[in-house]
């Protein structure tokens, strides 16, 4: 990834900032096949008027153009070849050599040309230059002197020349070399203020992110000593609590999920989740039996079919947050004292997962995985955010889901290959 910091710039020939490196090269791919369209077309419309020294003119340019072409390709597929410094040195040298090839126009090329041809001159060298103060505008130095080498040569050359608008157009075009320049000027400080707006977030996204894991692991140490405790006042409580020691366990359950899902998505893109062999059959019954605090709470029955023996080549914490989040959706969203089945087995050398619950139909089958989206925006008990991390999951391991209405049951389904 390239740098985005601004440098302060000793000369022409040093890079803003590499960032300004790639934009150049970038720009200039398609601004040279403009380039060359317009030489050929300049070139056949004065060529009834100058002859072969137009031609060695177009020729010369159209060659120019081609090499730097040919050196922008370098640079988008072997950049190693040279430092960053170099490329920019080479861009902005051939680039002032276009520019003083096409300024030639302006004052050796013009003159002794009726006004009509001047006209015709004036007007593409002025798009030309518009054109180049868009494609040069990441770094104001080049594009200004670019310009500089196109109009004033024209301005001082029409300024020369015997006709009745020898005044006026040379003060016009002199107003538009000063407007180009201003744009120029106004659209790099915006695009420094934007990348400085894009750091400060980005800033501000990391002390975000790190405030996050700060406090999850915080929450980690009383979290597991609450859960502790809770167990032995469990054991040793009048039986008249016992209900509201089942849901206090159901609640520090629901607690503890939530942690484990938010520790995964805080580090799962700085973390690495190795592969490894898991007896897929026992792993899944050990997720089963460690809801049973939230069977008791909500109801449910949990009716499972499992194959046995059933191995699988997963993370383990992966292949935990899948299965924690779906039998967790289906506990919240399911009807109250409703079955919930679930089933491990093999279909056409695949192992397949199921989860099915009765409930509401889901309306957006397609957008239920999605992040952020639910099905009740106004529910408190989901965030959106389980089913999305599942779909993460299921794309990285290469699972295949989707999400079956049989009987009032919602069905999601799981593919693993083998």
């Amino acid at each position: 990834m390239y740098n985005t910091a601004m440098q302060a710039p000793k000369n022409l020939f040093t890079p803003l900032s590499n960032e300004t490196v790639y934009t150049l090269y970038a720009l200039s791919e398609k601004s040279l096949m403009t380039a060359i369209v317009f030489s050929v077309l300049t070139t056949t419309a004065l060529y009834a008027e100058l002859g072969s020294g137009i031609l060695l003119w177009g020729l010369c340019v159209v060659l120019l153009t081609l090499f730097r072409f040919g050196v922008a390709l370098g640079f988008k597929y072997h950049e190693a070849r040279y430092t960053l410094k170099t490329w920019y040195v080479l861009f902005v040298v051939l680039a002032l050599l276009t520019g003083l090839a096409f300024s030639t126009l302006g004052f050796l090329l013009i003159g002794g040309l009726n006004h009509y041809y001047q006209l015709f001159i004036l007007a593409a060298l002025l798009g030309l230059t518009a054109g180049a103060s868009i494609s040069l505008s990441s770094d104001f130095r080049v594009a200004i002197v670019y310009i500089s080498m196109i109009v004033l040569p024209l301005t001082f050359s029409l300024a020369l020349e015997e006709h009745p608008l020898h005044i006026i157009v040379p003060m016009m075009l002199i107003l538009f070399y000063f407007s180009q320049i201003i744009m120029i000027l106004k659209s790099y400080a915006q695009e420094e203020k934007i990348l400085s707006l894009m750091q400060t977030n980005k800033d501000l996204l990391a002390d975000n992110r790190q405030f996050i894991a700060d406090m999850v692991h915080q929450i980690r140490t009383p979290l597991t000593v609450i859960m502790a405790n809770t167990s032995l006042i469990e054991m040793k409580s009048d039986a008249k609590v016992q209900n509201n020691i089942k849901q206090i366990n159901a609640s520090i359950f629901m607690l503890n999920n939530a942690y484990e899902d938010l520790s995964y998505l805080i580090s799962h893109e700085s973390i690495s989740y190795p592969l490894m062999e898991i007896d897929f059959s026992q792993h899944l019954q050990e997720r089963i039996h460690f809801f049973k605090e939230m069977l008791d709470e909500t109801q449910h029955t949990i009716h499972q079919e499992i194959e046995a023996g059933m191995r699988l080549h997963m993370n383990d914490t992966e292949l935990e947050r899948l299965i924690d989040n779906n039998i967790s959706n289906a506990l919240k969203h399911s009807l109250k004292q409703s079955d919930i089945y679930i089933s491990l087995y093999t279909e056409e050398q695949k192992r397949v997962l199921r989860f099915a619950s009765k409930g509401k139909a889901i309306k957006e089958p397609f957008k239920i995985f999605e992040k952020n989206y639910t099905e009740n925006p106004s529910a408190k008990r989901s965030l959106g955010l389980g089913l999305h991390m599942v779909k993460n999951i299921c794309d990285k391991n290469h699972i295949t889901y989707h999400i079956e209405r049989d009987n009032d049951y919602n069905i999601f389904v799981y593919t693993f290959t083998i």
